[in-house]
């Protein structure tokens, strides 16, 4: 599968999606999030159509801003989006 068809995937396993814009209000990016119950979040950033990245780390409150917060990161993938995004979906439902 493409990264396209593994981004539903993704909204499909509990991600939301969010365009990320800068500061003149163009596209810069998609981000993808699932947080769980246990301060788990499940990050995919894709940037372009060559670039992207993903990480899952813990200790975070779901109340606060990704960027602002403190955690301890326990899995990361930068590359491709294609491999990003298979590598995302292959955490699967399960939380750490």
């Amino acid at each position: 599968m493409n990264a396209i068809g593994n981004l539903q995937c993704l909204v499909t396993q509990g991600f939301r999606g969010v365009p990320m814009h800068d500061d003149v209000g163009d596209l810069d990016a998609l981000m993808y999030v699932r947080h769980w119950p246990s301060g788990v979040v499940d990050v995919v950033i894709v940037y372009s159509h060559e670039e992207a990245f993903a990480y899952r780390a813990s200790g975070l409150d779901p109340r606060l801003p990704l960027l602002n917060a403190s955690a301890r990161v326990l899995w990361r993938q930068a590359g491709h989006p294609d491999a990003v995004t298979t590598a995302a979906l292959g955490l699967g439902l399960r939380s750490s």
